[in-house]
C-alpha cells in the first residue's frame, strides 16, 4: 500500500509555515485567537454599534492607505476590490482584471483590508470601482472586508437604517455633498455565495444597497454567483453582460474578443515572470529559508501552528470508504477553541499529481531548480506569487498551487487556447472553451486538471499525426496563472474546547470518486478525483499506522510521451479489481503519497512516526445556548455529526457535574448514515454521553435513520 513519505530536501514550505510565511492564503481570524464570550442579543447589537461608530469615525490620513492616490500614481483608472475568505473571489478579481485590460481600461486589484474606505468619495467620474465580494458564514462579510462593511452598514440587522459614514472630502470636489457623499462614483458588483444558506449573497447585496443609497451609480446589474450550482458560469454571464458597459463608461472603443473565432488568438500578456536562480545562493543546510524571519508567537490563519498529530483512527473500518478521526496537540501554542469553531488545515498535493503536471509542462528534468516568481506589473498589489522569495518548480506545485481542480472554461479560452499551434489542439480545446455543456461533460465531469487537460490535447495531437515541434506547449507562467493558490481547508471541530482544550479533533470522510466522462477521447482521460486535504490526512494516518511505505512508481518516460497516470490495478499496492468483496480493495482504488512534515523536535525517521499539521483556529458563531436549561435539537447526518459531538461532550460533562436535583434542557440528536453496522461513528461514546445527560435531562436521546439497512434505500 502506498503511503506517506518525508523528504527534507523538498520541504520548501517548512520554513514558510514555521515562520508564518503562508501569510497570503487566508485573512486573520476575527478574534485573533481569543475566546468569544457568550453575549445576549442586546449585547451583540451594542457591540456591533460600537464597532461601527469606531469604523465610521474619521481617521487620520495615511497616504499608504489611499487607494485613489495609488491608482493615479500607477496610471490606473479601475480599482477591483475583493472580499475573499477562501481565495475564489480574489481569483475572480485577478482574472477580471486581465479580461478588461486595454489601452483605455487599466485595472488595479487591491485587498480592501489594506486601504481606507473613506477614500471612496475621491473617485472621479472617469474612474471605476469594481467589487467582487464573497459572503462568509451566515451572511457575514469576509474578514478582509470587515472594516468596510461596518462603516457602510453600521446597523447589520437593518442596513437601510445605518448611520451616514463620514467620508474624507476630496480636494478636487468642492461641491462635495455630505448627504450623498458618493455622488459621481461609479461601480460594478459581483457577489459570491451558496444558495443553501439562508443569507444568500447577503454581503454583496448589503454593500450594493448602501453604495446606491450614498449616491454611487452602479454599472449594469449586480451579479450573483452560486457555489452550489455553477459559480464559474454565473461569473462568465455577468462578465459578458458587464464588460461592454465598463468599456463604454471608460470611453473604450476596443471590441471584446469574439468567442467564435478561435483559430487565431493573441498570446496573453504574462502576469508573472520566472527567474531561475543559482542554487548556491539560496541553499543552506538542505533547506530554503527566509532571511531575517522572526519566530511567530501568535498563531492564526496568516501564521499557522505546526501542531503534532496526537491521534488518528478510522471510524468506519468496515465501510467501503474512509472516515477519519484526527487529533492535533495545541499545547504551547496559546490557541484555544470552543465547540462549534473550525480548524483550518494546510494540505500538500499528492506527489503523483505533482509529477504528472511537471511532465505535462516539460519540467520534470528541472523540477528542483530554484526559482523566484515576480509580477510583471511593477504596480501590481501582489509583487511575489509565493510566500517565500525562492522556491522550486516542484515545491510550487506541491505546496502553493491548486493543481487538481478541473480547469474553468474561461481559463481554457484565455490561457490555453492561445498556445494551441496545431489544428488538432484547437479542435479539441475550442469546444471546451466555447460550449459550457461540452466543458461540463468533458472537463468538469471528467475531473480534467491542468495536467490531464494538457495530456488530453497531446493525445489528440498524436492521433492526428502532429509533429513534436507543433505539440501544445504551455508556458509555466501560464500554468502558475491557471492554478489558483492552494487554500487551507476548514473543518468543524468535532470535540469540546471545555473537555479537550488543547486537542481539537477532525472528523472527515475521504473524498475519492471516479470521474464520469463522455466520448471515446475523454474516457481515456478520466481520472479518479481525490480530495486534496482528506487524502493528505489519510496519508498521515497510514504513515503513523505503519502501513507499507513504497510509493506509486511513475513511468516518467510514458509521462513525457503524453500519457496519463494509469488508474489500473497494475500499479504497486493498488487494489486487485477482481477482489470486489474486499472492503479494503474497494476503498483504495487510488493510493497517493505525500510529503509530510515531522513533528517539531523529532528526527525525520520512520521509526518515530511523529508528524505535524500546519493548522489554525477559525472562530464561529455556532454555539450552544448560554443557558443549559434551554432544550436543543441537533441534526448531524454523516460527518455533519462533527460539531454536534463537541456540543454533546460539553453537555455530558456539565451533566456529570450537576446534582440530580437540577434539570438540564432536553438534548435530541438526529443522526443518519447509510448502514448501522458500518457507518455509525462514535456510537459507544455517544451512548455513554447520553446516558450521563439523561440523568439530568431524562427525555434526551439519539434518533437514528439508516438509509441502506433494508433492500430499498430510504431517505
Amino acid at each position: 500500500m502506498a503511503t506517506a513519505k518525508i523528504e527534507w530536501a523538498d520541504m520548501v514550505i517548512v520554513s514558510g509555515v514555521v515562520v508564518g510565511a503562508a501569510a497570503f492564503l487566508f485573512r486573520k481570524t476575527l478574534f485573533g485567537g481569543k475566546g468569544v464570550p457568550e453575549l445576549t442579543i442586546a449585547q451583540r447589537a451594542a457591540l456591533v454599534q460600537a464597532k461601527s461608530q469606531v469604523a465610521s469615525a474619521p481617521s487620520e490620513y495615511n497616504a499608504d492607505k489611499d487607494f485613489v492616490l495609488k491608482m493615479r500614481k500607477a496610471g490606473k483608472n479601475v480599482v477591483i476590490f475583493y472580499g475573499s475568505q477562501t481565495g475564489t473571489a480574489e481569483d475572480f478579481a485577478t482574472r477580471l482584471a486581465k479580461d478588461i485590460h486595454s489601452a483605455s481600461v487599466r485595472p488595479l486589484v487591491l485587498d480592501p483590508e489594506l486601504y481606507d474606505w473613506q477614500c471612496l468619495a475621491a473617485l472621479a467620474d472617469d474612474e471605476l470601482a469594481i467589487f467582487v465580494l464573497a459572503t462568509a458564514g451566515e451572511g457575514e462579510p469576509t474578514d478582509n472586508m470587515e472594516a468596510w462593511f461596518n462603516a457602510l452598514a453600521s446597523d447589520r440587522e437593518n442596513p437601510k437604517d445605518s448611520e451616514l459614514p463620514e467620508f474624507r472630502q476630496p480636494e478636487d470636489k468642492p461641491d462635495f455633498d455630505d448627504v450623498v457623499p458618493l455622488q459621481g462614483m461609479s461601480y460594478a458588483m459581483f457577489g459570491l455565495g451558496n444558495n443553501t444558506y439562508e443569507q444568500f449573497n447577503h454581503h454583496s447585496r448589503v454593500v450594493d444597497q448602501r453604495l446606491l443609497t450614498l449616491g454611487a451609480a452602479r454599472i449594469g446589474e449586480r451579479g450573483e454567483g452560486d457555489d452550489d450550482a455553477d459559480i464559474e458560469e454565473d461569473f462568465a454571464r455577468w462578465k459578458e453582460a458587464t464588460l461592454p458597459l465598463i468599456r463604454k463608461h471608460l470611453g473604450s472603443s476596443t471590441p471584446l474578443q469574439s468567442g467564435d473565432d478561435s483559430t487565431v488568438a493573441a498570446l496573453p500578456e504574462p502576469t508573472w515572470k520566472i527567474i531561475e536562480v543559482d542554487a548556491k545562493k539560496v541553499w543552506t543546510k538542505g533547506e530554503f529559508y527566509e532571511e531575517d524571519a522572526e519566530p511567530v508567537t501568535s498563531f492564526d490563519a496568516r501564521h499557522p501552528y505546526l501542531a503534532p498529530v496526537s491521534a488518528t483512527s478510522e471510524l468506519t473500518p468496515n465501510a467501503d470508504r474512509h472516515v477519519l478521526h484526527v487529533e492535533v496537540d495545541l499545547a504551547g501554542s496559546g490557541m484555544r477553541y470552543e465547540s462549534g469553531d473550525h480548524i483550518g488545515v494546510y494540505p500538500t498535493n499528492a506527489e503523483e499529481e505533482v509529477d504528472l503536471l511537471l511532465c505535462a509542462l516539460g519540467l520534470l528534468d528541472k523540477a528542483d531548480t530554484p526559482i523566484a516568481v515576480r509580477a510583471t506589473d511593477p504596480f501590481a498589489a501582489q509583487q511575489s506569487l509565493f510566500p517565500v522569495d525562492t522556491t522550486t518548480y516542484r515545491a510550487a506545485f506541491r505546496h502553493y498551487l491548486e493543481i487538481t481542480a478541473p480547469v474553468p472554461r474561461a481559463q481554457i479560452k484565455s490561457l490555453v487556447v492561445p498556445f494551441a499551434r496545431s489544428a488538432a489542439a484547437r479542435s479539441f480545446l475550442c469546444p471546451l472553451a466555447d460550449d459550457k455543456d461540452a466543458h461540463a461533460a468533458v472537463v468538469t465531469a471528467g475531473c480534467l486538471s491542468l495536467a490531464r487537460l494538457v495530456n488530453a490535447v497531446h493525445q489528440a495531437e498524436q492521433q492526428a499525426g502532429v509533429s513534436a515541434e507543433e505539440l501544445l506547449h504551455l508556458p509555466v507562467e501560464a500554468a502558475f496563472e491557471l492554478c489558483p493558490r492552494l487554500q487551507a481547508r476548514l473543518y468543524s471541530i468535532s470535540s469540546s474546547g471545555k473537555v479537550n482544550p488543547e486537542r481539537p479533533s477532525i472528523t472527515a470522510v475521504v473524498l475519492q470518486y471516479s470521474a464520469q466522462t463522455e466520448g471515446a477521447s475523454s474516457a481515456k482521460m478520466g481520472a479518479r478525483r481525490c480530495g486534496v486535504a482528506t487524502n493528505y490526512l489519510l496519508g498521515a494516518l497510514r504513515y503513523l499506522r505503519g502501513d507499507r511505505t513504497e510509493t506509486l512508481a511513475l513511468d516518467h518516460q510514458a509521462l513525457r510521451a503524453g500519457c496519463l497516470l494509469s488508474e489500473s490495478p497494475s500499479l504497486p499496492g493498488a487494489a486487485d479489481a477482481s477482489a470486489v468483496d474486499s472492503v479494503q480493495d474497494r476503498k483504495d482504488h487510488t493510493l497517493q503519497s505525500f510529503t509530510l512534515q515531522p513533528a517539531p523536535g523529532t528526527a525525520c525517521d520512520h521509526g518515530e512516526r511523529a508528524l505535524a499539521l500546519p493548522v489554525f483556529i477559525r472562530r464561529s458563531q455556532f454555539r450552544l445556548p448560554a443557558d443549559p436549561s434551554t432544550p436543543i435539537i441537533m441534526i448531524g447526518p454523516g460527518t455533519g455529526l462533527a460539531p454536534m459531538r463537541g456540543f454533546i461532550q460539553e453537555r455530558a460533562q456539565l451533566a456529570r457535574e450537576w446534582s440530580s436535583s437540577r434539570e438540564m434542557g432536553t438534548s435530541l440528536l438526529f443522526f443518519g448514515a447509510r448502514t448501522e453496522t458500518q457507518d455509525y461513528m462514535y456510537r459507544e461514546e455517544l451512548e455513554t454521553h447520553f446516558s450521563d445527560i439523561q440523568k439530568v435531562a431524562p427525555q434526551s436521546r439519539i434518533i437514528t435513520a439508516f438509509s441502506r439497512d433494508q433492500s430499498q434505500k430510504i431517505y
